[in-house]
């Protein structure tokens, strides 16, 4: 366990903080935000002994969009599947096509419904 003392005003507490791989940054783990003046080596250290965020598991039907560069929902349009965040097409099995679409039809009927 690696303890860091947080830059941000306000909190300057000492804590585990984590890495975020996706972006590279140290978490306070006291008070959410990046901690500046972190080193390379400290980083690769955080990353090595597996001091880092966890991020919840992905949503069922989502892919990995190339120009968001992270897991996101798709919706369909045209017999393609498009990232509902940027509207990038992403290429999918028939198959997973046919069960999204089974998925988004079961989705709106409970939109309609009143469960979420």
């Amino acid at each position: 366990m690696v303890l860091i003392n947080c830059t941000t005003k306000g909190c300057l507490k000492q804590s585990e903080a984590k890495l975020d791989r996706d972006t590279n940054e140290v978490i306070c783990d006291e008070c959410g935000n990046s901690v500046v003046g972190i080193s390379l080596i400290m980083k690769r250290s955080l990353n090595s002994i597996g001091q880092v965020v966890r991020h919840k598991k992905a949503k069922p039907f989502q892919q990995r969009c190339t120009a968001c560069n992270t897991n996101r929902s798709l919706c369909v349009k045209e017999d393609r599947a498009y990232c509902e965040v940027c509207n990038t097409q992403i290429h999918i099995t028939p198959a997973f096509l046919q069960g999204l679409k089974i998925h988004l039809r079961s989705k709106e009927k409970d939109k309609e419904v009143g469960i979420e």
